[in-house]
């Protein structure tokens, strides 16, 4: 007994040479059986010969078919006493392991190995069932449903990967202790789950399949928290391929990205699609993504200099990865405006700012995004939580915008902010707007009634994004700058910027708060801040996590978010601006107004910038030369001084 306690030891063991620890704990098994023996100790010795067999499985050092064959010897051996009326839950175990050694056997007929697996899974199915073994039921369905694809029986594999993803979300729904962390957990233990059953679809030519599976997979906490807060029916937690068509005018096109093990697929959609139509990456289109996201990263955050110099090259670096040409060639000539639904790490890209060719009237152009687009580039975490934001904000003919309330440069260091909300709140009646050392945490909890009855949130501040824990990102507030000698408070939690500065989270804004407030009159929430779209990574189901999905949980129908830290100057004349053209009397659409007011800063000369400002009537006069001095500041008349994405292409519009 001790012998097999050690043998287990070893193949746990995390010093030394993994491989070295297998063959020791093959040697210990293997002298346990010498005493072990069926006739004295039949159950031990079905033990040992399952862990023996596994160990087998997993050996590095060897012939690996010959390996194979010990593994599957052994599991046959410990059958001959783990029957299935005498010990169904080891028999069970067995039969599983017994299957996957079986499926990836190397010698024999591959089709005979294949049945094998195949039949040895349904036998464990038979005690592993959804009421007695969830998890184990769901693991062995899964399997099952690999051997039924390996063997070309696509139907089958449908139907089993189908039952195993109902099994999953029977178990995700019944979790009440733990909460969303251990739903969240699930979601990403079982993620694979989702992706071979959207191959198999792909597979079958099932393209509408695919694209619900990989709906069905998205932002399921976001997605259920929608539904529970607003007393929605849990069967509406799905969304069909003819609900996401509805979501598109005319003229606008879906394009929706997944990434799996093997290459990166974007879903395009319009209106008349009676299918998706489905572009496919390589392997190595998916390792250069991989590669080039991982630096992005690692600049952004330790080289920002480095980084704001290099995007545009980069930029054009990630429209070739992403073979955006080829892309956009499958959308008709008649769209105009695009959704664009990213996928994990993709969250974290301005992909309304790639460059493309885009044949129109058999002229072929080649511009951002926003150019090709005129009817505005939009985002949205998923297509579900589009449509649930449209159903719990309706759109149609609504009343003017005419109430703000707005947060304005609570720390003080801001001074183009000061501008720009003054300008802004012109041009609405009501305007509540919390100025510097008023803009608090207690000053904001005075002024909940204006924020939750406002037409437009307008938080122009500084913004946080916890990499390593997204949900303690925040908009920082009056107040929460702290010195290093206040930070050895056991009692108070704190957050620490890439400028090393430190703020106490309990005098900002933080996303857990965010998802409390109750937004439903609020048509806009502008982040006119750093870093307020950027998203958890880290998480492989592509949950939603950050600024933006508080605000949409909190009932904003349309969000304005930052991918990036942004410049002060640029960012108020983009923002005034923006406001201009959302407010003037043709009241275009958020994603129309960003446009024109992004493609608007990034064509303008410094003159054309000094023009604008003594002319705009929101800006008032004793604030124009301060402004123009800045604009002109080191610059020639006719340069074009926000031309580069890094003072632009940060913006995005998410939601409606």
């Amino acid at each position: 007994e001790t012998q097999n306690n050690l043998a287990a030891a070893y193949i746990n063991r995390i010093r030394g040479e993994k491989a070295e620890n297998l063959e020791m704990a093959i040697s210990v098994y293997q002298k346990v059986l010498l005493v072990r023996t069926l006739e004295v100790f039949p159950q031990d010795w079905a033990e040992t010969q399952n862990n023996l067999a596994a160990a087998y499985i997993n050996r590095i050092r060897g012939e690996k078919a010959e390996n194979l064959e010990m593994a599957i010897a052994g599991f046959q051996a410990a059958l001959s006493v783990r029957t299935c009326e005498a010990f169904p839950q080891q028999w069970a175990r067995t039969q599983s392991n017994l299957a996957g050694a079986y499926h990836n056997r190397i010698r024999g007929e591959k089709a005979d190995n294949l049945e094998m697996a195949i039949a040895t899974s349904q036998a464990a199915l038979s005690v592993y069932t959804r009421e007695a073994f969830p998890i184990n039921h769901a693991g062995t369905l899964f399997n099952l449903g690999l051997a039924y694809q390996d063997n070309s029986q696509l139907s089958e594999a449908y139907n089993t990967f189908n039952t195993a993803i109902e099994t999953v979300e029977s178990m995700r729904s019944e979790i009440i202790i733990g909460g969303e962390a251990d739903r969240q957990k699930l979601a990403e233990e079982w993620n694979k789950l989702y992706e071979v059953m959207v191959e198999v679809c792909l597979e079958m030519e099932n393209t509408t399949a695919a694209l619900e599976y990989i709906e069905r997979s998205k932002t399921r906490n976001l997605v259920e928290l929608f539904h529970n807060a607003r007393s929605l029916p849990q069967n509406a937690q799905r969304i069909s391929f003819q609900e996401i068509r509805s979501l598109l005018g005319e003229d606008e096109a879906i394009l929706e990205w997944y990434i799996t093990f093997n290459g990166f697929k974007v879903f395009i959609i319009t209106r008349d699609s009676t299918q998706p139509d489905i572009w496919h990456s390589s392997d190595q289109d998916l390792e250069a993504l991989h590669k080039f996201v991982a630096e992005y990263i690692v600049y952004y955050i330790y080289q920002p200099d480095y980084w704001k110099k290099q995007l545009e090259t980069r930029l054009e670096k990630l429209a070739k990865i992403l073979h955006i040409d080829q892309i956009i060639s499958h959308l008709p000539e008649n769209c105009l405006r695009l959704i664009l639904v990213p996928f994990r790490y993709l969250h974290l890209l301005p992909l309304h700012a790639l460059t493309s060719r885009r044949l129109k009237q058999n002229t072929e152009e080649t511009a951002s995004f926003l150019e090709l687009f005129p009817g505005g580039v939009r985002y949205t975490p998923s297509c579900q939580l589009l449509q649930l934001s449209q159903r719990v904000n309706p759109t149609g003919e609504e009343s003017s915008p005419t109430r703000l309330f707005a947060i304005q440069n609570p720390t003080e260091d801001l001074d183009f902010t000061d501008i720009e909300v003054e300008a802004i709140a012109k041009s609405f009646n009501p305007a509540e707007v919390l100025i510097r050392e008023k803009a608090s945490k207690t000053g904001l909890q005075q002024q909940l009634e204006a924020l939750q009855n406002a037409d437009i949130a307008h938080f122009s501040c500084h913004g946080f994004f916890d990499f390593s824990n997204p949900r303690k990102s925040a908009l920082i507030l009056a107040g929460a700058k702290i010195t290093p000698d206040n930070v050895n408070s056991e009692e108070k939690s704190y957050i620490r910027s890439r400028r090393g500065e430190t703020f106490d989270i309990a005098e900002c804004l933080t996303l857990e708060e965010i998802f409390d407030l109750r937004l439903n009159k609020c048509s806009l929430v502008t982040l006119s801040a750093c870093e307020t779209g950027l998203t958890d990574i880290k998480d492989s189901t592509d949950e939603y996590i950050g600024l933006p999905s508080g605000f949409f949980y909190a009932g904003a129908t349309s969000v304005i978010s930052t991918l990036w830290a942004v410049n002060d100057v640029s960012t108020a004349i983009l923002m005034i601006k923006f406001y201009e053209i959302l407010l003037s009397e043709t009241r275009p659409p958020v994603a129309i107004a960003l446009r024109e007011s992004q493609l608007w800063l990034k064509e303008a000369t410094v003159q054309d910038l000094v023009d604008w400002v003594a002319s705009c009537k929101l800006i008032s006069d004793e604030r124009k030369e301060e402004m123009q001095n800045s604009i002109e500041f080191g610059q020639r008349p006719e340069n074009k001084r926000y031309q580069s994405p890094h003072f632009w292409a940060a913006f995005c519009a998410i939601g409606q």
